[in-house]
């Protein structure tokens, strides 16, 4: 993987824009944390905590529209509201708050997660069928709340 934490960028991660500043697709490496930059191409916003997928229309273009057990994760929106039609950074390893879907139960402090419906996260069991493990809660996450874990995408 190239590193790009000694290039100059002329915004902030946490930045949002109607007009794309670097190229997408970008990685790029703040204090401890991965991101790449994307283009919300999908229907709906995605807030802070939820996961995106790639929205198939091209590359790094995404959208929270997302299948439990079925999609792959590209990154979590940490800091701000990615709405429709913007572009923004994704951290894609370090530490995030992810929200937990309402119905999927709840995860253990140390479980793993996988991506589920919608962008939101649910806990992976090492006895039944799940998708790829994507993170580990750092703190016990109950159903429909947010919490910390580590992500790591790639």
């Amino acid at each position: 993987m190239t590193v790009y934490d000694k290039q100059v960028f002329f915004e902030g991660v946490s930045n949002v824009t109607a007009t794309n500043s670097v190229e997408v697709g970008m990685q790029r490496i703040d204090g401890d944390e991965e991101y790449r930059y994307v283009y919300n191409a999908g229907n709906s916003q995605i807030n802070p905590g939820n996961g995106c997928v790639l929205s198939a229309v091209t590359g790094y273009s995404v959208t929270v529209s997302s299948t439990t057990s079925a999609d792959f994760l590209v990154g979590v929106v940490k800091h701000a509201t990615l709405t429709t039609g913007t572009y923004g950074w994704v951290v894609t390893r370090g530490f995030t708050s992810v929200e937990m879907g309402g119905t999927s139960g709840t995860v253990a402090a140390g479980g793993l997660i996988e991506l589920g419906d919608d962008g939101e996260f649910y806990p992976v069991s090492n006895t039944t069928a799940n998708g790829p493990v994507v993170g580990k809660a750092m703190a016990e996450i109950v159903s429909s709340a947010s919490g910390q874990a580590y992500i790591s995408v790639y």
